[in-house]
């Protein structure tokens, strides 16, 4: 990395809210794989000063902060840039590390005001012409304190184990454990943290509401080298798998689920026959849980036909829900 990047580099790293001394922001670019010395950040910080809303307090180690009023200007600061920031604040800001989302907030802040004075071009309104929506009933996101969601992304960006304070769904006690964080997956307003239990080999996924307390050690994650968390995903492992072979489903559908699954297909061997006004669908899909709540949503346009277990269990499901209305 040159002197500019690196200067620039370490400007990113400075809050309006937050001090950080030298030694620190010496660190965070030792992570990110840079290697320099702890005179040449200071004499960065100092040539920073001088140009920028940079300055520095009397206390040991100095501490580094942007002035109450500071707003940054990116290079080459476009239309372009301006909306790919405003939109990652919109959707990405939960998926963000606070201390990385706290960085990002002089760009983003910049972005909106760019986009003000250019809003005579129709490019601008570009962010109110996107919407992502989830489909389903909307349910609100889980409180989660500050000090939790920092310990774990910290953790998880460092490769440091967790000690975490846990209640599962099953039980009302608290259990107290030390945890090997992977990843983090991020289902509708669901959030879970993908790792493995000290002393455990397999890999489980936890939810980020049920965490109590979690905070960050000084031991190194032990992660898998061949560990893919799309993959872990993409294997079904979210779903809660009930098989490891494929099922061979027959479902009978109406003519208004056979478009949509034309437009969005349950799975790539997908084949649908006639039948009188209907079809016949004939599909391999993963033997899990969230099959079984497809199923169940599309009650009024698929009945399953084979296998017969899986006939039989959502059939039970929906004579007991049946008798749930009965007066």
């Amino acid at each position: 990395m040159d002197s500019g990047m690196r200067k620039l580099s370490v400007l990113a790293k400075l809050s309006r809210h937050r001090k950080i001394s030298a030694p620190e922001i010496q660190q965070q670019l030792m992570d990110e794989g840079e290697e320099v010395s702890l005179r040449t950040v200071q004499r960065d910080l100092v040539e920073l000063a001088s140009k920028f809303p940079v300055c520095s307090d009397e206390s040991k180690p100095i501490g580094w902060h942007l002035t109450k009023d500071a707003e940054l200007t990116l290079p080459d600061y476009d239309l372009t840039t301006a909306i790919t920031f405003t939109m990652a604040d919109k959707y990405l800001s939960n998926l963000l590390p606070p201390v990385m989302r706290e960085r990002l907030d002089p760009y983003i802040r910049t972005a909106n005001q760019f986009l003000v004075t250019e809003n005579k071009k129709p490019q601008s309104q570009w962010p109110q012409k996107i919407i992502v929506h989830t489909k389903g009933q909307p349910l609100h996101t889980s409180d989660i304190s500050a000090e939790t969601i920092e310990a774990i992304y910290a953790s998880l960006f460092s490769a440091m184990c967790l000690r975490l304070t846990y209640k599962s769904l099953t039980t009302s006690e608290e259990n107290d454990f030390t945890f090997h964080p992977y990843g983090i997956v991020v289902r509708s307003e669901r959030s879970y943290l993908v790792g493995k239990y000290d002393g455990y080999e397999d890999i489980r996924s936890l939810l980020l509401s049920r965490v109590i307390k979690a905070e960050q050690t000084k031991r190194a994650a032990d992660i898998d080298a061949d560990f893919s968390l799309s993959n872990y995903v993409e294997n079904g492992n979210m779903g809660v798998i009930r098989s490891e072979h494929k099922l061979a489903i027959k479902l009978w559908i109406t003519p208004i689920l056979a478009e949509i699954l034309t437009e969005t297909p349950l799975s790539k061997d997908q084949v649908f026959s006639p039948k009188e006004d209907d079809f016949i669908l004939t599909a391999s899909v993963d033997d899990t849980d969230e099959l079984r709540h497809w199923i169940l949503s599309m009650c009024n346009h698929a009945t399953v036909l084979s296998p017969e277990t899986l006939r039989k269990e959502i059939k039970d499901i929906l004579v007991t829900s049946i008798s749930y209305y009965e007066d």
